[in-house]
């Protein structure tokens, strides 16, 4: 037989203890931090989508160049027929121009006759005023291009000047000279004629 007694079961019965452990729950400074953190997430705190670039095609570069083509004598005749036979006559009238009236047409124009009767090399004179006309208003100004222009072409290159200083507003006409020009040009010296694009008109 058991002899305990009821208030020995109760001295043995398992007594609480306060070691029992806490419900786990999150620190509150990592709940508010959380809590914060989802309350900042908003329309305006989310980062923009990128948006294709689209590239910017380049600007088209503008060349100054001839306002007409070495090759297109034949768009003035009477001027084509008299620098063939008479290129000293077309040189007189250009080199004029280009010099601004320091010396007549007819000074040039035996000038250049001169040196083509005695050394045949009449078209470096008229070369070297190609240059200084490109200089002048901003042609191309290659001087070894420009020389072989008037070596092999002269008459195309004496042509292709005397139409320039035209589209530039000179009177080109025999007899007119630079006197005879209009106030206007003699005080500018000629038109600006707009730069074409390149494969356009060519040399």
């Amino acid at each position: 037989m058991n002899s305990s007694s009821p208030k020995d079961n109760k001295d043995k019965a398992p007594q609480p203890t306060n070691d029992a452990e806490p419900a786990t729950t999150a620190p509150p400074s990592i709940a508010s931090e959380s809590d914060s953190g989802k309350g900042e997430k908003g329309p305006s705190n989310q980062q923009p989508s990128q948006q294709p670039v689209v590239p910017v095609p380049p600007q088209l570069v503008m060349y100054p160049t001839w306002s007409t083509g070495l090759f297109e004598c034949c768009d003035d005749i009477p001027t084509l027929l008299i620098t063939c036979f008479a290129p000293c006559v077309t040189f007189g009238q250009v080199a004029e121009m280009v010099d601004r009236g320091q010396n007549s047409c007819g000074l040039y124009a035996m000038l250049h006759a001169g040196i083509l009767y005695l050394t045949g090399c009449g078209c470096l004179l008229s070369a070297y005023y190609r240059i200084k006309m490109t200089q002048l208003y901003n042609l191309p100004n290659d001087p070894l291009i420009n020389i072989l222009v008037h070596l092999i072409c002269e008459p195309c290159a004496l042509c292709q000047e005397y139409r320039e200083l035209q589209a530039r507003g000179f009177n080109m006409k025999l007899g007119v000279g630079w006197r005879n020009q209009s106030l206007e040009i003699q005080q500018t010296g000629g038109l600006m004629v707009a730069p074409k694009v390149p494969g356009g008109m060519t040399r």
